[in-house]
């Protein structure tokens, strides 16, 4: 910088008034890279996943479990209250996407993305089978062919995953 005036980082011969928005080193149009948050570096645009997306093992495992849990209450109400299940669903989700998202310390990324939805459908699968193992001694898979079962499960994961993605 002389005289007021800028020069890129990496092409000392091209005048500049940008400066990445992280380290604050100028950078030229061709250096820079677009990011949500302004213009940046090309080693500060390109950087790995934020802290928000890393979620710990152990956080993982308690998402899991909360969405497996949610995922047996859907399974379990949706198929006794008929239409009503398709209203229910809908909060039932968000909410169900709230408690997991507790679960994961509030982070994000397609890894919880994943263990909510499937967790859900694997709950409330489970939430059918088990029951009906322990009573008959054999599943019978025939109450899984109920369509509300499958509304009230399918929608509820769907939201729950919806409010992970987006708070």
């Amino acid at each position: 910088m002389s005289d007021g005036v800028m020069y890129c980082a990496k092409h000392p011969k091209t005048q500049t008034a940008l400066t990445c928005a992280s380290c604050g080193i100028p950078i030229c149009p061709q250096c820079m890279v677009s990011t949500p948050v302004g213009m940046k570096c090309r080693a500060c645009g390109t950087a790995k996943a934020s802290a928000l997306f890393k979620v710990r093992p152990e956080r993982i495992i308690l998402a899991a479990a909360a969405a497996l849990a949610a995922g047996a209450i859907a399974g379990t109400v949706g198929s006794s209250l008929g239409f009503f299940t398709i209203l229910l669903a809908f909060p039932y989700g968000y909410f169900a996407g709230g408690i997991i998202l507790k679960a994961s310390g509030m982070k994000r990324g397609l890894t919880l993305e994943v263990v909510a939805g499937a967790g859900m459908v694997l709950g409330g699968i489970l939430a059918k089978i088990f029951p009906l193992a322990l009573a008959a001694g054999v599943a019978s898979l025939g109450l899984l062919l109920c369509p509300t079962f499958w509304i009230a499960v399918g929608i509820s994961a769907a939201c729950a995953v919806s409010k992970i993605r987006h708070l």
